[in-house]
C-alpha cells in the first residue's frame, strides 16, 4: 500500500531526502527559512513523530538506507519528476542552510548530473580524494561516495533502480558513473566550495548497528559484478578530469577597481547635486 506523501503547496526547486535516526543533525540544515530546497525526513527510529516538526515532508520506514530509498521513490515517482535535483545524505553531516543552498546553486550552474559536497579536513573519511581542497570551487572526478550523493533528475531516473541491490550501499558509488552521460567528463564533481563535516567514525553509525548481519564487501562484490563495474572500484577514486578554481585578483587589478568605484561614487554625488539644484 502506497503511503500518502503530499507535496508542499509551493515546492522549492530541490529536494533533500534523509534517512534519519534519533540523533540526526538535520535541524541545522533547515535553521533558516531562506533556502532553495525542501527536506523530506524518512525516519527509521521508534519514537512517534520524531523530527516531524523539522522538515517539509515526513514519513516513517524501518530498514537500511538504500533499499528504503528505493522503495520510497518507487512509491512516489512524482518526487523525481517534481524536483530538479535530489540530495541523499547521511544524517551525521554538519552543515548550515546557506552552504546547502549554494551547493544546489553550483550543481545547476555547472550543469552537473552527479556530485557531492567535499568533506571538511577534520571529517571522518574513507577516500582522501574527497576531502576539501583549498583553492577549488569544484573538481571533476570519476565518482562520488554513497555518504552524500547529489543527483540531477535525469541521473536519478537511471540510478534509482540500483538502490535495491545493496543493503549497506557499498559498490553503488562505482556503478552510478557508468549509468549517466558523462562523455565530456564534466558531469560528475566534488564541490569544494560547499563542504560538509562528517562527524562520526566510518562504520560508526546506525546503519551498521541496525544491520549487524550485513556484509558490505559482499554487497559491493555482487553490485559491481552485476553492472560490470569491477575495475572501477580500483581506479575511479583517483580519476581527476579538471577543476574550477578560485582566482584572487592581483593587487594592481584590485587597486584599479577601487579607483573606478571611487570615481563612480563621485559621479553619483555630482548627479545628485545637479538634481537638487534643478529642483530649486
Amino acid at each position: 500500500m502506497t503511503r500518502a506523501l503530499p507535496l508542499p503547496e509551493s515546492p522549492r526547486r530541490n529536494l533533500v531526502i534523509l534517512r534519519a535516526g534519533d540523533q540526526s543533525l538535520h535541524p541545522q540544515w533547515v535553521a533558516s527559512a531562506d533556502r532553495n530546497f525542501d527536506l523530506l525526513v524518512s525516519y527509521y527510529g521508534q519514537t512517534p513523530d520524531k523530527h516531524r516538526a523539522t522538515c517539509d515532508l515526513y514519513e516513517t520506514r524501518r530498514g537500511p538506507k538504500w533499499p528504503c530509498l528505493g522503495e520510497l521513490l518507487d512509491e512516489h515517482p512524482e518526487l523525481v519528476e517534481r524536483y530538479d535535483a535530489i540530495w541523499l545524505p547521511d544524517d551525521d553531516l554538519a552543515v548550515d542552510t546557506e552552504t546547502l543552498s549554494r551547493m544546489f546553486d553550483l550543481f545547476h550552474a555547472y550543469r552537473l548530473q552527479l556530485a557531492q559536497p567535499a568533506l571538511t579536513r577534520n571529517s571522518y573519511y574513507t577516500f582522501d580524494t574527497l576531502l576539501q581542497q583549498s583553492g577549488f570551487v569544484l573538481r571533476h572526478v570519476g565518482f562520488v561516495e554513497v555518504m552524500a550523493p547529489l543527483f540531477s533528475r535525469e541521473a536519478m531516473r537511471v540510478c534509482r533502480e540500483t538502490f535495491h541491490h545493496s543493503r549497506i550501499g557499498w559498490g553503488l558509488d562505482f556503478v552510478w558513473p557508468g549509468l549517466i552521460n558523462n562523455s565530456d567528463r564534466r558531469s560528475i564533481a566534488v564541490l569544494d566550495a560547499t563542504p560538509v563535516h562528517h562527524t562520526r567514525p566510518i562504520r560508526g553509525g546506525d546503519l551498521y548497528k541496525n544491520n549487524p548481519g550485513a556484509d558490505p564487501r559482499e554487497d559491493e562484490r555482487r553490485v559491481l559484478a552485476s553492472y560490470g563495474r569491477q575495475a572501477s572500484r580500483f581506479s575511479a577514486k583517483y580519476e581527476f578530469f579538471g577543476a574550477v578554481t578560485e582566482v584572487r585578483p592581483s593587487l594592481m587589478a584590485r587597486l584599479k577597481l577601487g579607483l573606478r568605484q571611487l570615481n563612480a561614487h563621485r559621479r553619483w554625488r555630482r548627479r545628485l547635486r545637479q538634481l537638487e539644484d534643478h529642483s530649486i
